[in-house]
């Protein structure tokens, strides 16, 4: 007996995937589910359909496999990701999709695509562009992964080198949400345990096994004590490796891990009062080297004003009345910038204004 029920969905079209803000909204929206026997990619992808929150089942992961769930109003993250915990499945939430893998994919399947986007940082910016733009990604039943590979880099005219890594292969029907194309050719090529080099000049692309280690490394300031600092970075991020070179400390890991480190866990209580607002300076004036990789700028705003001791004030009403989201991607690398110089390009890069008084900081529609 096979019994699949979304309880209380709304039926949407496949290519309408929700983005941004609405995808965060709908990921911890409650819903009940019931499903006994139920086929996983079948079961997954009708959920996902139901919540326009595009889902991705990795080719290696047995599409058939049955399981059972009942769930009564939880969250729809908590639901997958119960259902990649009974399967023993890895999740990674990667650009606007679910990722649902081996678990040593999983776990560096963002990390892959970041060290992608240094590489990208280094051409030309003509062929930048190339790199960055956004396209959906969607395919037939039948399609070969080969086939795939190829019209994607075509299209961006490029050109393509080492398909024979990649064996033969057909895919059921998928649909995906508009994503970079490093983000595409890495959901494609991780597959088959590969990523992809990119010629200097940006023109070709070559398949090559995933090999060593798959992080990435930023140095930070390591202030009056950067050994001190380093052993703060260490409890942060246990499974990066941390060292201090001068007074820069620099820290090889994940992508998550620096995030981590982006925002240290603050212990909160209900009875804490909130510090008002103050119109003195900041902590510091400068910024000497942040990079800032695909991170909400909802999540980069606060933890970068809460650092440098400023108080931020965020006009929502505004960003809500002209359709701005806090939940947009921002990617950023900042070298020996002031702290205005800083805020400034970011609020930029997502159509924000920005003005300071002291320590505060206001953070409102862009153009208002």
């Amino acid at each position: 007996m096979v019994v699949c029920a979304v309880v209380g969905s709304a039926t949407a079209e496949a290519t309408d995937w929700a983005t941004g803000a609405e995808l965060n909204r709908r990921w911890n929206a409650r819903t009940s589910v019931a499903w006994s026997d139920a086929p996983l990619r079948d079961s997954l992808y009708e959920l996902a359909r139901a919540k326009r929150v595009a889902v991705l089942l990795d080719r290696r992961i047995d599409p058939g496999q049955e399981f059972s769930l009942t769930a009564s109003q939880i969250p729809l993250g908590r639901v997958v990701e119960q259902i990649a915990k009974d399967r023993g499945l890895g999740l990674s939430r990667f650009a606007a999709v679910v990722y649902l893998g081996p678990p040593e994919v999983a776990a560096r399947l963002r990390t892959l695509a970041a060290m992608r986007l240094e590489n990208v940082r280094r051409l030309p910016a003509e062929a930048a562009r190339r790199f960055v733009a956004t396209a959906a990604l969607r395919w037939s039943d039948f399609a070969t992964p080969r086939e795939l590979l190829k019209k994607t880099s075509e299209q961006a005219g490029l050109r393509l080198v080492g398909l024979e890594r990649v064996p033969h292969d057909l895919w059921a029907a998928a649909e995906l949400p508009p994503m970079s194309l490093v983000d595409r050719l890495t959901l494609l090529a991780v597959q088959f345990n590969l990523t992809f080099d990119i010629a200097p000049d940006g023109s070709a692309i070559r398949l090559t096994p995933i090999r060593g280690d798959v992080a990435v490394v930023r140095d930070y300031p390591g202030g009056g004590q950067p050994q001190a600092t380093a052993r703060q970075f260490a409890a942060l991020a246990p499974n990066a490796r941390v060292k201090v070179s001068g007074d820069r400390v620099y820290v090889k890991g994940l992508i998550e891990e620096h995030e981590r480190l982006l925002a240290p866990p603050q212990p909160q209580t209900a009875s804490r009062p909130r510090k008002p607002a103050s119109s003195a300076g900041p902590k510091y004036t400068r910024i000497d080297n942040l990079t800032i990789t695909d991170i909400p700028i909802g999540q980069v705003l606060p933890q970068i004003a809460q650092q440098l001791g400023l108080t931020l004030q965020i006009d929502q009403a505004g960003l809500k009345a002209r359709g701005i989201s806090l939940d947009q991607r921002v990617t950023l690398e900042v070298k020996n910038a002031t702290i205005d110089e800083f805020f400034e390009t970011l609020a930029a890069r997502a159509g924000l204004s920005y003005r300071r008084e002291g320590a505060v900081v206001e953070i409102g529609p862009g153009g208002s």
